[in-house]
């Protein structure tokens, strides 16, 4: 253990990068498995991103909205759809937000999920607007019955689903509008960022991650037609398209499963780089430990048991590539990383922890660069936190051992209830 420790405490010893990136580039020799599965990570992980940073350089218009055509001078009715139950003081800056973008042809739901606070006092001082209406459930019925439940008082020709700890940026709306001029575009997403990102060190490396995971890589993946999830922190539909699907599962009625199905039904699904919106994340490690094997365990439920035959080519070759790269990275990665990990150890013996240093200064390289492309095009993170970065890949291993440890749960369907639903609700799910 000292050994690492050295490592981990001295790589920028000149010694140390020098015998590290030797010893990694020997895993080319050493173990075939190791270094593809290496090769296999970077590529899905880095090569997108820098490609992503290299056309914003030379060509930075390719990423803002297209031209309004048939909405061009026309502010068509857009609904905004909130549900929470307990924000408290968050539903008041999340509605604020929506009453100050630029966009003015807006109206806004409230649904309270029988909230114990005072959310539905607090979301009803707005109602003298006239654009604001607030509806409280009497009985807590999980989030997808009350966005169900504003859906259906909504009129507007686009739905924004927001959740009530979110802010949209004051453009959010008007940058999100250009894309349904295409007539095959269902849903929009949206660039995801940390509110309280500077509450605690686990919101900061959050804020790290999120300009990776729900900014970067949702960027490539519109480009390429493949995005996986519109976040239910906030996204832009076509109201037509969801109303379609009949809303959202009062069961499994999640983003996961939102997205599949549009997908299912053939909508196109972009994202908008300009269309950014700012939530708040669990700022201690147990809280995000408990979010993560919450997100695991749907995640498994939704695409593994509800939308198996996504996977099949029935929707389409591009939907069974979604169905299967999201299996293959979500499910099935975890544990390659771990085997990997105890594999590395019985190839390379007591020349360990020179092959993980090197490995971790390869990684801490590349997660630099993929920083400095994010704060290149969005602005985050911010230098100030980029002495973080060094420490990213040690945030990340509590939340690798979550995945494992969850997925194995769900997949033996040990303890499938999660009191994020209601135990009646539940009961009534076929795919549990």
């Amino acid at each position: 253990m000292s050994e690492y420790f050295r490592w981990f405490t001295n790589f920028f010893d000149a010694y140390h990068i020098t015998s590290g990136f030797a010893s990694a580039g020997s895993l080319v020799h050493s173990s075939s498995w190791l270094f593809w599965g290496l090769m296999l990570t970077l590529v899905r992980y880095t090569v997108p991103i820098v490609v992503l940073g290299i056309v914003y350089i030379v060509r930075p218009k390719a990423f803002a909205p297209p031209p309004l055509r048939r909405y061009a001078g026309a502010e068509p009715l857009v609904s905004v759809i909130i549900a929470g139950r307990n924000p408290g003081e968050s539903i008041v800056s999340c509605i604020r937000s929506v009453l100050n973008c630029d966009y003015k042809n807006v109206e806004i739901i409230f649904a309270d999920d029988h909230s114990t606070d005072d959310s539905v006092a607090l979301a009803r001082t707005f109602e003298r607007t006239g654009l604001v209406r607030v509806f409280r459930n009497d009985n807590w019925s999980g989030k997808a019955v009350n966005l169900n439940l504003a859906l259906n008082f909504a009129r507007g020709e686009f739905a924004y689903i927001l959740d009530s700890d979110t802010q949209i940026s004051p453009g959010a709306i008007t940058n999100s509008l250009p894309y349904f001029e295409d007539p095959r575009v269902g849903s929009v997403a949206q660039s995801i960022f940390v509110r309280n990102k500077s509450e605690s060190i686990i919101t900061r490396f959050q804020r790290i991650e999120y300009m990776f995971t729900y900014t970067l890589t949702q960027l490539w993946r519109g480009y390429f037609g493949i995005i996986a999830i519109v976040c239910g922190m906030g996204g832009m539909y076509r109201m037509s398209a969801i109303r379609g699907l009949g809303f959202f599962d009062t069961g499994l009625g999640d983003d996961t499963d939102l997205t599949i199905r549009l997908r299912k039904a053939r909508w196109k699904i972009v994202m908008s780089l300009n269309s950014k919106i700012a939530t708040d994340v669990p700022n201690t490690l147990p809280k995000l430990v408990r979010q993560r094997a919450r997100w695991t365990r749907n995640m498994v439920k939704v695409r593994l048991r509800k939308h198996l035959d996504l996977g099949s080519g029935r929707y389409g070759w591009v939907n069974a590539f979604v169905f299967w790269e999201h299996v293959v990275n979500r499910v099935i990665r975890p544990y390659v990383i771990v085997a990997l990990a105890i594999y590395a150890h019985g190839i390379a013996g007591k020349a360990t922890p020179v092959l993980v240093g090197g490995i971790y200064i390869f990684t801490v390289v590349v997660l630099f660069i993929k920083a400095l492309i994010a704060r290149d095009m969005t602005g985050e993170p911010s230098l100030g936190i980029f002495w973080l970065v060094p420490f990213y890949v040690f945030y990340r291993v509590p939340l690798l051992l979550t995945q494992v440890f969850q997925i194995t749960r769900e997949l033996l369907q040990i303890k499938t209830w999660h009191p994020y639903v209601p135990r009646r609700i539940w009961n009534q799910i076929p795919h549990h």
